[in-house]
């Protein structure tokens, strides 16, 4: 069944109205009519369950009838702080990242960064990546929206780790292994991992991160691309404590 996201709605008599861009997708190019089933999330984990009973030349009206609770977030709170990438790299990871249930993914300037969008265009950019991750979990089932934050440099991006994460930045010049830290850590509820851009992170900011309580990990000898890695780190972790497997 359809699904469609609407993040403020009202339910009154067990009528939803949807207007906006949501209307327009569901007239105009899937073309779904009165009788249709359809499924509407407000990206909070609550899901409306209905069928289309009335049409409108800007807005659909659906007859609710079942509500319910999502139940496709995983257990653990991942948050990813990604080096800005090259062009459709980051549409590709912000895709592909909220597939594998991340909870926030936060896009940071660091040193070595390439892509460095001027202020005019920085808005734009980050509405384009929230759009991406509401039609990802759209697709993939998710109640709740990976959210996006806004861009900001290195040492503002460290400032927004919780203290009661295990943090992490990747390393591919030292740091301990990736099964080793898990192990010692037990499990944990949150997580905040760093990717740097393509050149890595520079050792003044690996220091930084030591600082604010990150721990290195070395990933392994091969070098992978800055959006493989974010994402096989992203299913280990579900793997190992989350809802893979």
């Amino acid at each position: 069944m359809r699904r469609f996201y609407v993040p403020v709605l009202h339910v009154e008599k067990d009528l939803l109205k949807i207007s906006g861009q949501e209307a327009r997708h569901i007239q105009r190019v899937l073309r779904l009519r009165t009788g249709d089933g359809i499924v509407v999330f407000d990206g909070s984990g609550r899901e409306y369950e209905g069928v289309i009973v009335g049409e409108e030349p800007t807005a659909v009206v659906i007859k609710v009838r079942t509500i319910f609770s999502s139940k496709e977030e995983s257990p653990i709170e991942i948050v990813l702080a990604q080096s800005l990438l090259k062009g459709e790299k980051m549409d590709y990871l912000i895709q592909k990242a909220t597939e594998l249930g991340v909870r926030k993914i936060i896009p940071f300037f660091s040193s070595r960064s390439v892509p460095r969008p001027d202020r005019s265009k920085t808005l734009e950019r980050h509405q384009r990546l929230e759009r991406i991750a509401v039609e990802a979990s759209k697709q993939c089932g998710r109640g709740m929206i990976t959210r996006i934050e806004p861009l900001c440099d290195y040492s503002e991006m460290l400032s927004l780790a919780s203290r009661e994460s295990l943090r992490i930045v990747l390393d591919e010049r030292e740091g301990r292994r990736l099964k080793e830290v898990l192990s010692d850590s037990g499990v944990k509820r949150r997580i905040f991992f760093v990717v740097g851009p393509e050149g890595g992170l520079s050792q003044q900011e690996i220091d930084e991160s030591k600082r604010e309580g990150f721990v290195p990990v070395f990933m392994g000898e091969r070098v992978l691309r800055a959006e493989t890695v974010s994402l096989c780190l992203l299913s280990i972790l579900q793997y190992e404590w989350g809802d893979i497997g």
